[in-house]
């Protein structure tokens, strides 16, 4: 099979990521598929006038912008305030980490913007080819550093697991890169070509790797190289890990902004419909009920003329009036009821569920409140945890670097009442200020003994300001 063969996981999900990234692209990008998310109405046998009326049809729709902004406003409430970053001498991270002028906090972003919007995602850690050992003086005066690079669900094309002792790891992965070089016939112009990393393990269970690339139209593989860590050592794994919305393994998640994303695609159809309503029958229709054929023919004859310095003459028994559709028609109706729908849906991919810890994000194996949301940031921190354990080894010095994304959106909400019933047990010394603090700055009752917390009271007691 070429280089280029998909995984079959990955032919199965392609066409739903490439749906999401066109909603969360915005209005320009879904109406730009015209057909392919909006189906055009067949309301003439003539096909000029067809196409003539759909184009209309999808001028007039409106999409409304809903999965893009849930999603901006997703990553915007986790990465509020910057992570904590410990570079640990690895300090060319915090502002270049990919290679390509991201920030170590950038890449995060990215990182979670592909578990919420695929379920999936990967970071690859890569490390400049060198001859023998680098120190890391010789490492930085060189330039020489490695790169912790954030590959889209879309670019991992294939992949397949063997087990090592007691453990599955990776023995392919196969990724996707577009990059340009100078068009020989015209210097101004550039041509895009594909390339294929190849990272693999061999029969020894050392990593190396080979790239292909597209010249004249053919898949053409370089040479095999063999990465080594600073020691000079070669890898017994792939330095790449892939990402997910519920664990970073290489099963495929369920993606959370899938909901939104087809619901967002139905209430667009729904919106062409109304727009179209709107259109047609937007204006109001005046009406002249009760009139008899001499009348009718009087009235297509002279005209009819309508205002206040206007009167208009009818018989009796005849009247007049305006007709116009009303607001609460089934279109808009289902608008409404997708646009609730949605609304719920990001709401939940904010609320907090019983789930159970995995091993690395707790020694204890206890249930713990985790949101969609909240578990794509720890699977975040714990992936990053990966890739700078590789990059320290790559570089010989950082192996304590550690990036950490705060969870504090995921923290409780108190109402008045709950409120106001602690804020009369610090009026009645059985709450110390200092612990009422922190159940308003984390919304839950800190983890503290009974011990400790009486001290609290006794020691704050001594200096209390007065509270009426």
């Amino acid at each position: 099979m070429p280089v280029n063969t998909e995984h079959q996981a990955y032919a199965d999900m392609k066409k739903r990521w490439e749906t999401i990234d066109d909603v969360c692209d915005g209005s320009a990008t879904v109406k730009k598929r015209g057909e392919l998310y909006l189906p055009k109405p067949n309301v003439s046998s003539d096909l000029t006038q067809n196409d003539q009326y759909y184009l209309a049809y999808l001028t007039r729709a409106v999409f409304y912008e809903i999965a893009k902004d849930t999603l901006n406003k997703m990553v915007g409430v986790v990465f509020a305030e910057d992570p904590t970053f410990e570079p640990d001498g690895m300090d060319f991270l915090k502002y270049d980490a990919d290679g390509t002028g991201k920030s170590i906090y950038q890449v995060a972003q990215s990182a979670l913007q592909g578990q919420l919007k695929h379920a999936r995602g990967g970071l690859f850690v890569d490390y400049p080819t060198t001859d023998g050992n680098v120190s890391v003086q010789q490492a930085e005066s060189l330039g020489i550093r490695p790169t912790i690079v954030f590959y889209e669900s879309l670019s991992i094309i294939n992949w397949s697991l063997k087990r090592v002792g007691s453990v599955y790891k990776p023995e392919l992965i196969v990724l996707h890169e577009k990059s340009t070089e100078k068009d020989p016939e015209d210097e101004f112009s550039k041509k895009e070509v594909n390339i294929y990393r190849v990272l693999r393990l061999d029969e020894n269970n050392e990593y190396y790797v080979q790239i292909y690339t597209e010249k004249s139209g053919e898949l053409q593989g370089e040479e095999i190289f063999y990465p080594t860590n600073s020691l000079g050592q070669r890898w017994n794994e792939i330095p790449f890990i892939p990402l997910g919305s519920l664990a970073n393994d290489w099963n495929i998640d369920p993606i959370p902004l899938e909901p939104i994303v087809t619901m967002n695609l139905a209430h667009y159809q729904n919106s062409a419909s109304y727009e179209e309503m709107v259109f047609i029958c937007g204006q109001a229709q005046p009406v002249i009920n009760e009139l008899d054929e001499g009348w009718r023919d009087w009235l297509q004859k002279n005209g009819v003329r309508l205002g206040s310095k206007n009167p208009l003459m009818l018989p009796k028994g005849s009247s007049f009036d305006y007709k116009q559709v009303t607001e609460s028609t089934l279109a808009k109706q289902a608008m409404d009821a997708k646009e609730k729908y949605m609304q719920a849906m990001g709401a939940k991919i904010l609320e907090t569920e019983q789930v159970n810890k995995t091993a690395t994000q707790s020694n204890n194996e206890k249930l713990a409140q985790y949101s969609v949301l909240s578990l794509c940031v720890a699977n975040t921190n714990e992936a990053m945890e990966y890739a700078l354990k590789w990059c320290a080894a790559y570089y010989g010095s950082g192996s304590k670097a550690k990036l950490t994304i705060k969870q504090d959106f995921a923290k409780g909400k108190i109402d008045l009442d709950t409120l106001k019933f602690y804020w009369e047990m610090v009026l009645a010394n059985r709450m110390s200020m200092e612990t009422f603090h922190e159940l308003l700055t984390t919304g839950k009752v800190p983890e503290i003994s009974y011990e400790d917390e009486q001290t609290r009271i006794e020691s704050e007691s001594v200096n209390r300001p007065m509270v009426v």
